[in-house]
């Protein structure tokens, strides 16, 4: 084996590799919007046991000083 040939196969496992990871991170962004667009609509529109969840959530908007009115 040449170097020549060593070089190539490195580069080749290494934009196989890259491509595998973005991907993943990819995935894993999608997953992340999305797990977080249901857990602001289930607490903002949240109803019953007194509008627990809710109130937390605004309670918790108030103590970290972010505007909410």
């Amino acid at each position: 084996m040449t170097t020549k040939t060593i070089s190539a196969g490195a580069i080749a496992s290494l934009e196989t590799s890259d491509g595998g990871v973005f991907s993943q991170r990819m995935t894993t962004t999608v997953m992340m919007l999305l797990a977080g667009v249901v857990l602001l609509f289930a607490v903002g529109f949240a109803q019953g046991s007194g509008s627990f969840m809710h109130n937390a959530a605004h309670d918790t908007r108030h103590a970290v000083t972010f505007p909410c009115h």
